[in-house]
C-alpha cells in the first residue's frame, strides 16, 4: 500500500501554525514572567518574558507604551496583556503586548517609585520647604502606637537628656488599611491643638508589608502641610519610605528621632561652662592689656617728665585700674546672671518641681488628662504625685 505524502511548503507550513495559534487564541491573555534583555528601537519595545523553565520573545508597539504610566526595567517581574503569534516570514514565535502590570514585590516598587517621581515634580521633597527644627522644644507630640517599644524608646531619651520636655502621645495605628487615615488625624489634630513645638511620626522596625503605610500619598500630603516640624521615624535604618522623603528631618530609628528633637543636658552645662571660661579669659586679657599700657605710660613718664606729669599718669593708671575692674565685675555678674536664669528655668520647667509645689498629674492609658470633661464616670485612673502613683476610680465630674 502506497501512502501519499503530504508534502508542505515553508510558507504554507507557518501560515498553518499561525492559523493555529489565531484559533487557539481568539483573545488577548494575560502571561506572567520576568523581563530581560529590554530594549528600544523607534519608539518600539522589545524584550525576553522567562520563567524558571522557559521564555519568550516579546514586543509592544509604540501604540501601546506611549501611555504606559512607568517603564519596564530587566529583572522585574510582570504581567503582560499579549497576543500569541507567529510572524510567519521569519517563523519566530513571539508576543505581541498590549499592556503591562507589574506583579508581586515588583508592583510595590513601582508604585513606591511612581509615587516617588510624582511627589518629587511637585516639589514636595525640596530642601527650600523644610522647617528648621527648634533648638528647646518644651513639648513634643508623638504619634505613634501608644503600645509599642518605639514610643517607650522616646520617651526614656528624652527623659534622660531633657527631663523639663513634656511628651504628648497621640495613638494611632501603625499598620494595615486603616493605618494612613489615623496616622493623617493623629497630625492634624497636633496641627489644630497647635501647643507643641515638635511632631515625631513613626514605629518601631517591622516587614514591608508593616511599613507601607508611611509610603501613602495622604500621609506624605499631611506632613508637608503640617505648620509644625516634623521627624519622621520608621522601622531602622535601613528602611525609607515616602513619609521620610517629606518629613522636615529624617531619623534612623525612634530612639535617634528623640535625639535629634532634644539637646542634652550635659551638653548644656558644658557649653554653659565653657562660655563662662571665655568670658573670664576675654576680662582676664584685657586687664593684662590695660596694666602693660599703663606701665609703659608709666614708664615714659619716668624717664621723660617732671614729677607732676608723673602724678599725672599715677591718676591715670588709677582710673584705669578701676574701669578694669569694673569690667570684670559687671561681666562676671551678667555671665553669673545668665547661668542662674537658665538653670532656675531648667528647673521650673521640670515635671517634678510641679509635682512638688502640690500639683499632680492625672493618667488615662498612658495618656495626660488636661479636661475633665473627657472623663466619664467609674473610669479608672492614675494620680502621679511628687513621691508615688495612686489609682483612684471617677465618681462624679465637675466642669
Amino acid at each position: 500500500m502506497i501512502v501519499e505524502r503530504k508534502i508542505y511548503r515553508v510558507s504554507e507550513l507557518n501560515n498553518l501554525i499561525k492559523d493555529i495559534l489565531d484559533e487557539r487564541f481568539p483573545l488577548d491573555v494575560w502571561v506572567t514572567g520576568e523581563i530581560r534583555d529590554f530594549k528600544t528601537h523607534n519608539g518600539n519595545w522589545y524584550f525576553i518574558l522567562r520563567d524558571e523553565q522557559a521564555q519568550v520573545e516579546c514586543v509592544m508597539w509604540q501604540t501601546y507604551n506611549l501611555n504606559l504610566p512607568w517603564r519596564p526595567q530587566n529583572g522585574v517581574a510582570v504581567e503582560v496583556l499579549c497576543k500569541p503569534t507567529l510572524y510567519a516570514k521569519g517563523g519566530k514565535f513571539e508576543l505581541l503586548v498590549k499592556n503591562i502590570l507589574p506583579a508581586g514585590k515588583g508592583k510595590r516598587a513601582i508604585e513606591f517609585e511612581m509615587l516617588k517621581e510624582k511627589l518629587r515634580a511637585e516639589g514636595l521633597f525640596d530642601p527650600i520647604h523644610k522647617k528648621p527644627l527648634p533648638q528647646f522644644p518644651f513639648v513634643i507630640g508623638v504619634v505613634t502606637s501608644a503600645k509599642g517599644a518605639a514610643v517607650r524608646d522616646i520617651i526614656k531619651v528624652v527623659r534622660r537628656r531633657a527631663p523639663w520636655t513634656t511628651i504628648i502621645v497621640r495613638h494611632s495605628l501603625v499598620q494595615g488599611d486603616d493605618a494612613p487615615a489615623d496616622i493623617i488625624q493623629g497630625i492634624k489634630d497636633f496641627n489644630e491643638y497647635g501647643k507643641v513645638d515638635l511632631i515625631i511620626v513613626g514605629r518601631g522596625g517591622g516587614s514591608e508589608e508593616d511599613l507601607w503605610c508611611f509610603n501613602d500619598e495622604g500621609v506624605a500630603r499631611a506632613i508637608f502641610a503640617s505648620k509644625i516640624p516634623i521627624i519622621s521615624a520608621v522601622g531602622h535604618e535601613i528602611d525609607v519610605t515616602i513619609a521620610d522623603f517629606v518629613a522636615d528631618r529624617r531619623a534612623p530609628t525612634p530612639s535617634a528621632a528623640a535625639e535629634m528633637a532634644v539637646p542634652d543636658k550635659n551638653e548644656l552645662k558644658a557649653k554653659l561652662e565653657q562660655i563662662l571660661r571665655r568670658v573670664a579669659n576675654l576680662v582676664h586679657n584685657k586687664i593684662l592689656m590695660a596694666k602693660r599700657r599703663v606701665d609703659q605710660l608709666y614708664h615714659r613718664a619716668e624717664l621723660r617728665h617732671p614729677l607732676r606729669q608723673l602724678d599725672e599718669f599715677r591718676r591715670q593708671l588709677d582710673e584705669l585700674r578701676m574701669r578694669a575692674e569694673n569690667i570684670v565685675k559687671l561681666n562676671l555678674e551678667r555671665a553669673k546672671k545668665r547661668v542662674e536664669h537658665l538653670s532656675e528655668k531648667i528647673r521650673l520647667l521640670s515635671v517634678e518641681n510641679t509635682l512638688s509645689r502640690g500639683f499632680s498629674i492625672v493618667w488615662r492609658n498612658g495618656n495626660i488628662i488636661k479636661d475633665s470633661s473627657t472623663l466619664v464616670p467609674n473610669e479608672n485612673v492614675v494620680i502621679q504625685f511628687f513621691k508615688g502613683k495612686a489609682n483612684a476610680e471617677i465618681k462624679k465630674i465637675k466642669s
